[in-house]
Formats: structure tokens, C-alpha cells, sequence
């Protein structure tokens, strides 16, 4: 899978903003998004049926099939995942990495996070107003 750069700017929670960073986000393909759907949903079918004979807790498992199924269905229509970002803190100006997830996460701005430094929240949005990632 083919990771796609794109620039960014930050913008802190404690006002500041001009910093500049990079993200990087992946276009997996119908079929990768539906294996991973497909597990998902098997996990939630599984532990749904283990918990149907319990009473009282065969509700939970009834839940946490429908959570599983939902989030299945999210990561199939996600087309544009997340796998990392790094740029500059406004705050404290400090360069690194930050945490976007654990790779599964669907692309959407603000993307919110937070320096791994001075522990602000950031927001990483694109450079231009209405500017959209290709």
C-alpha cells in the first residue's frame, strides 16, 4: 500500500497557529477494506453467539455484535486511512511525531492530536481554505 504525502498546518489549542507538518494516508483497496471488515464482523458474530446463551448478558452481546458490525461497516466505506503525521508544535516548537491512531483511522480534517513535548492539543488542517487532499 502506497503511503500519499500531503502538508498541513497546526493549529494549537492554546491559541497559537503557523505551525507547519505532513501527514501521510493510505487508499486501500475494495478488497483490503473488506477483509478487515469481514474480521471485524466475525469477531463480533463470534463473541455475540458466545454470549446469547448467558441470560441477561446475551443483551450485551446482542450490543457489541451491532458496535462490531457498525464499525465494520465504517472501516468499508473509510477510502482514505491515516497512518501518520509529524511537523512542528505553535506552542512550543518543538519537532516530532504525532499519534494519528494505529493506522486505521479514516482521514476526516481537523485532524485532532497532541504534542508528544508539551502535551497541547493540535489540530492539523490543510494549508489552504478549502483546500482538499487528492
Amino acid at each position: 500500500m502506497q503511503l500519499i504525502r500531503a502538508a498541513v498546518r497546526i493549529r494549537s489549542q492554546d491559541g497559537n497557529s503557523g505551525g507547519r507538518g505532513e501527514i501521510a494516508f493510505a487508499r486501500p483497496s475494495f478488497w483490503r477494506r473488506m477483509r478487515k471488515a469481514a474480521v471485524l464482523f466475525l469477531v463480533g458474530l463470534g463473541c455475540g453467539a458466545l454470549l446469547l446463551p448467558i441470560p441477561l448478558i446475551h443483551l450485551f452481546g446482542i450490543f457489541f455484535f451491532l458496535a462490531m458490525c457498525g464499525l465494520a461497516a465504517r472501516r468499508l466505506v473509510s477510502r482514505k486511512v491515516l497512518k501518520e503525521a509529524h511537523g512542528e508544535c505553535p506552542s512550543c516548537h518543538v519537532e516530532g511525531s504525532y499519534f494519528v491512531g494505529m493506522g486505521g483511522r479514516r482521514l476526516a480534517f481537523p485532524v485532532k492530536t497532541s504534542c508528544p513535548a508539551c502535551h497541547v492539543g493540535l489540530e492539523l488542517e490543510p494549508p489552504a481554505a478549502g483546500a482538499s487532499v487528492s
